[in-house]
């Protein structure tokens, strides 16, 4: 005779609660956690929570802004999207649609959000009036600050491709078109822009002796950020040359993961959940006693967000003698130390450039210098992130 085994009620109660724990708990780690500004795993910043319409008119943006902030602080999203990055390397050998990230060769990765692979290819052009905008503001800026008696110096830190195309793809170079940042050189190639230092072309000198960049990281390395740092400052030791600034640093050998920290790797490999297998050796910066220490940060600034990890503050060195406001994203974190040895006062703003800052930091202090530093995919944002003009 057989015996039929059935679920008790208690089993039955127990069930249905595991079933709306699974159920409640993403929802109910969204309200309870602190609201989250920056996606690691994406590496861009998650659409904010939207304010109440206060017109009809507003219904319709209101609720398309409530389903991307919904979508994008759902609970547990970049544990998901790293499960399915995950699933689909390890079942496809594929890279997850949700991860901005292209397999190169030779081990190398890069970044494809923000569409650099068709700027690298030469499929978004700045148009005559937008070209002709940017430079008129970046003079604009120049001819100001030096109305001021302060010198300016733009840098755009080169995206990765611009620097090492040939890992990209197998014909990256065939496909290679004219990018924004060639569009611009030509542009002025009769008459160089004085404040523009040009990265690009002292990186891609310099390649051929050691990589510059991780493999598994959208930034350059400690010795390409070194190179950037002593090109922007052979130029302002041309703008003041009666001042010495401290320019040799010393570096070690290779070793395990990115700055050195085992066990901290890059945000390409992040994004892909991949950190152990992409492990990378890379020199790091040679221990040294820094002049440089942090200062209070007591400005009161316009439209200075403060977001996780991208932090705005001062420093200075009392054996330096110049002063300086910096513009910045995260390409000049690797570069920072070398930066602020330099300086007798530097105020840091994790942002570009802001007409409004600079006045605002002159009723504190008269700064002898403004230096703007932006990955180039963003160089050209204050024309291209424009809405169109009615036809």
């Amino acid at each position: 005779m057989k015996t039929t085994f059935t679920f008790g009620p208690v089993y039955n109660r127990i069930l249905i609660l595991l079933f709306l724990g699974v159920l409640f708990l993403p929802p109910l780690k969204m309200i309870l956690s602190p609201e989250a500004r920056w996606s690691t795993t994406e590496q861009r910043v998650l659409t904010p929570r939207p304010t109440p319409p206060t017109t009809i008119k507003q219904l319709g943006t209101f609720f398309s802004q409530t389903d991307n902030y919904l979508k994008d602080h759902f609970g547990f999203r970049d544990n998901f999207i790293h499960r399915y990055q995950q699933e689909m390397e390890r079942h496809f050998n594929q890279i997850g649609v949700n991860a901005p990230v292209l397999k190169g060769l030779d081990g190398w990765y890069f970044f494809t959000a923000d569409k650099v692979l068709e700027d690298f290819r030469g499929e978004t052009p700045l148009s005559q009036e937008q070209l002709a905008q940017w430079l008129a503001a970046q003079e604009k800026k120049a001819r100001w600050l030096q109305q001021q008696g302060i010198r300016y110096i733009l840098a755009a830190g080169p995206d990765k491709q611009s620097i090492y195309p040939e890992y990209l793809t197998e014909n990256a170079l065939e496909v290679k078109g004219v990018s924004r940042f060639e569009q611009m050189l030509a542009a002025v190639d009769q008459h160089p822009l004085p404040y523009l230092v040009n990265l690009h072309s002292v990186l891609r000198q310099a390649k051929r002796e050691k990589n510059l960049y991780y493999k598994n990281d959208t930034h350059w390395n400690i010795l390409g950020s070194y190179l950037a740092f002593q090109a922007i400052f052979k130029r302002i030791a041309e703008m003041f040359p009666t001042k010495t600034f401290k320019t040799n640093f010393a570096f070690t050998d290779d070793v395990p993961g990115i700055n050195g920290n085992t066990g901290h790797y890059g945000d390409l490999a992040r994004m892909l959940m991949k950190e152990k297998e992409l492990a990378e050796s890379s020199p790091t910066l040679q221990k040294f006693q820094p002049c440089a220490r942090l200062l209070p940060f007591t400005y009161g600034l316009t439209n200075l967000t403060l977001i996780p990890g991208q932090p705005s503050f001062a420093k200075g060195c009392n054996q330096a003698e110049l002063t300086a406001v910096v513009f910045r994203d995260s390409f000049l974190v690797a570069p920072e130390p070398f930066f602020s040895e330099n300086f007798k006062k530097v105020v840091y703003l994790w942002k570009q450039y802001d007409q409004k800052n600079i006045e605002e930091i002159m009723t504190s202090f008269k700064p002898d210098i403004v230096i703007e530093i932006t990955v180039e995919r963003f160089l050209f944002n204050s024309v291209t992130s424009q809405p169109e003009k009615p036809k």
